[in-house]
């Protein structure tokens, strides 16, 4: 028994000897690997929401005014059941789900494994959308399991946050190839908006894999990814719900890589909530995943002299 675990230890040792091109990860990467992460959600936030709110505007100019009576007393009774709804709903708690049985190791001969928790890093990137900060969680483990939810506040005045979470592994090639990773993570979802008339509402949320590249000043490069579920929700004057309770999905991306960069590999969950408080509109987004194992295969580019 003592020499199988021997054996494993330096297995393991050999893989990630050939995953990071037998060098080390330099200190304080990780943290320029999160302010560049940081950095690009806030960007992207920023052009979607400027197109959201657009929308909106028009979808409410299409729509016109008239619509349900929030101030007659015959209606009270119904918008008191859908605010009584909507916090039964906000206060749960997805759980996080539990992970397959079953990892696979090193594979002997070929620049490839997979890598089981701890995984090499874990973030969590909370941002506010716009005006007071609603409910918001978020967590990630290196041991693989990842959470994140927003609920838009009931108080009136537009507010909306979003939550991301990501674990994963670093690669750093010791030639021009391509690099292939993949995961199989089981994740949770639930999401609801809540409109009354024309009033702006969102919810938005994914499970995902992504890779790219980072050099030593964190400029990212090469972004590719999967998702295994993708959702954003804006529709006005209706009252929208989905939900996924542990499913499981296969995910895969490719990248062509080099070793001027070190690349991170990872599973992420994002989840966006945005309203204009009750009676008006709310919203939630919830979304949890455990990863079991993330898989890599490096592929080297030949080159032919002369060519």
């Amino acid at each position: 028994m003592a020499t199988k675990s021997a054996a494993m230890k330096q297995n393991a040792k050999i893989e990630e000897f050939m995953r990071l091109g037998g060098a080390k990860i330099p200190a304080g990467f990780a943290a320029k690997a999160k302010a560049a992460t940081k950095s690009l959600l806030e960007k992207r936030l920023k052009s979607e929401n400027t197109q959201r709110m657009q929308a909106a505007k028009l979808y409410s100019e299409l729509q016109g005014g008239a619509g349900v009576d929030i101030s007659d007393p015959a209606n009270k009774k119904t918008l008191g059941e859908l605010l009584s709804s909507f916090k039964k709903m906000a206060g749960k708690k997805l759980a996080i789900p539990k992970a397959p049985v079953g990892v696979g190791g090193f594979l002997p001969g070929t620049i490839a494994g997979t890598v089981a928790p701890p995984f090499d890093f874990a973030d969590t990137i909370p941002t506010v959308l716009a005006g007071p900060t609603p409910p918001m969680s978020v967590s990630a483990s290196i041991n693989g399991q990842l959470s994140a939810s927003v609920t838009s506040l009931q108080a009136p005045g537009f507010n909306g946050g979003n939550e991301y979470a990501r674990v994963g592994i670093f690669f750093h090639p010791m030639t021009t190839g391509t690099l292939t990773i993949s995961a199989k993570p089981t994740y949770l979802f639930e999401w609801l908006t809540n409109s009354l008339n024309t009033s702006f509402v969102l919810s938005s949320g994914s499970v995902g894999l992504t890779i790219y590249g980072l050099d030593e000043f964190g400029h990212v490069s090469g972004e590719a990814g999967e998702n295994a579920v993708s959702w954003q929700v804006l529709t006005t004057g209706e009252v929208n719900f989905g939900a996924g309770f542990d499913e499981t999905m296969s995910l895969s991306a490719s990248a062509q890589v080099d070793s001027s960069l070190v690349y991170l590999c990872f599973v992420e969950v994002d989840a966006g909530a945005a309203g204009v408080g009750w009676p008006g509109s709310l919203a939630l987004a919830m979304a949890s995943a455990t990863v079991p194992s993330i898989s890599y295969e490096f592929v080297p580019r030949l080159v032919v002299e002369g060519l």
